[in-house]
């Protein structure tokens, strides 16, 4: 029995290894360069309108997992935290 990836590929071989959060919120972080972040009053707003896409089914896995990698980059790094978790 041979390991599986942690995400279903689907049908399609990938020869190169499933993405993992880090990578993706690196990925984020790194695009996001001279973008100011929003401030965590802001946060719940695109939390909602990502929900709304999510429901609505305007989104594909990967987008998904995109646009939640850089909320986490946004929490983490948003103005004023004097914690962070990186």
């Amino acid at each position: 029995m041979e390991d599986r990836p942690p995400y279903d590929t689907g049908p399609i071989d990938n020869a190169e290894p499933p993405l993992a959060t880090e990578d993706l919120i690196a990925l984020a972080h790194a695009q996001r360069q001279d973008i100011p972040y929003e401030t965590r009053e802001q946060l719940p707003g695109r939390l909602h309108d990502l929900a709304d896409l999510v429901l609505g089914k305007k989104m594909q896995t990967g987008d998904i997992a995109y646009a939640l990698a850089a909320l986490i980059d946004n929490i983490e790094n948003a103005p004023g935290d004097a914690h962070r978790a990186h």
